[in-house]
């Protein structure tokens, strides 16, 4: 074969492999940009989406301040309720359990006890029985036995005082003895001395403590997120102000005395609640 024939060839050669090799080399560079492009725009969707989840959750934490505690949220949520009535009647876990100990060696007793536990329960516990088995244990002529037996009735109380105390529930047992506290201050005296427990004041009082719990909850942590207790939070809101626009048509004077008592604004329960999930 001739040289220049060698060179022909060589040169259709060249073409061929060019004509194969440029688009590879295209195509290449394409993918790399189109795939960069699919990430950018992900990334842009996910800070569109984060943006707007940030804005949603601070105007549902803004509504929900103002209808769930009380106050306008542009200053202090819960200004009015500090100091009400309602929040001098219900006990916090940590008043509970870091409270002075009481001398239970002394006689003195627990501050607050255990729920289920009623004034005649105590009479029973701490009087009645340790003072009749004193009693009947009472020998003249064996003196030592008997204040023995006295010494013993006396050991007993403190114990039972000491496991009888509210430090050593958790927060569930607070809860019970809270709302026990609130049915007895908020109730109406009835006819024959005791209480209307079934109240609407008695209701409004203790849905107002439900709601203080659960968006004190729902700001705790991670909790935010926890869409249920958010739904729960609203519809407890709005049975609220069901309660108190019946307690309103009933007598309107006691109706502000009432939102006084628990913290609240008339802006705060009349009109349209809006609390978004």
């Amino acid at each position: 074969m001739s040289l220049s024939s060698l060179s022909g060839v060589r040169s259709r050669v060249t073409g061929l492999i060019s004509s194969v090799a440029g688009p590879s080399r295209l195509f290449s560079a394409s993918a790399v940009a189109s795939a960069s492009s699919a990430k950018e725009n992900a990334r842009r969707k996910k800070a569109k989406m984060l943006a707007k989840r940030a804005a949603h959750d601070a105007q549902w934490a803004a509504e929900a301040s103002d209808h769930a505690l009380g106050s306008p949220h542009s200053g202090d949520p819960s200004a009015l309720y500090n100091g009400s009535r309602l929040q001098r009647t219900v006990l916090t876990a940590e008043s509970v359990w870091y409270a002075p100990l009481p001398n239970y060696a002394a006689g003195e007793e627990p501050a607050h006890y255990l729920p289920g536990l009623s004034a005649a329960d105590k009479e029973l516990l701490f009087g009645a029985v340790p003072a009749a088995t004193t009693a009947l244990a009472f020998d003249p002529e064996r003196p030592a036995a008997s204040a023995a037996v006295a010494a013993d009735q006396e050991q007993q109380t403190e114990t039972m005082r000491r496991i009888l105390d509210l430090r050593n529930s958790d927060k569930e047992g607070i809860h019970v003895v809270n709302r026990q506290r609130i049915a007895e201050e908020f109730g109406r005296k009835t006819e024959s001395g005791g209480l209307d427990t079934g109240s609407s004041e008695v209701q409004a009082a203790l849905l107002t403590y439900k709601i203080r719990n659960l968006y004190e909850h729902l700001h705790t942590g991670l909790n935010s997120r926890d869409t249920a207790n958010r739904r729960n939070l609203r519809l407890l809101v709005h049975k609220r102000a069901r309660v108190l626009k019946y307690f309103k048509r009933q007598d309107e004077v006691a109706y502000d005395e009432l939102l006084k008592d628990l913290g609240l604004t008339r802006r705060a329960v009349e009109g349209e609640i809006k609390m978004g999930m």
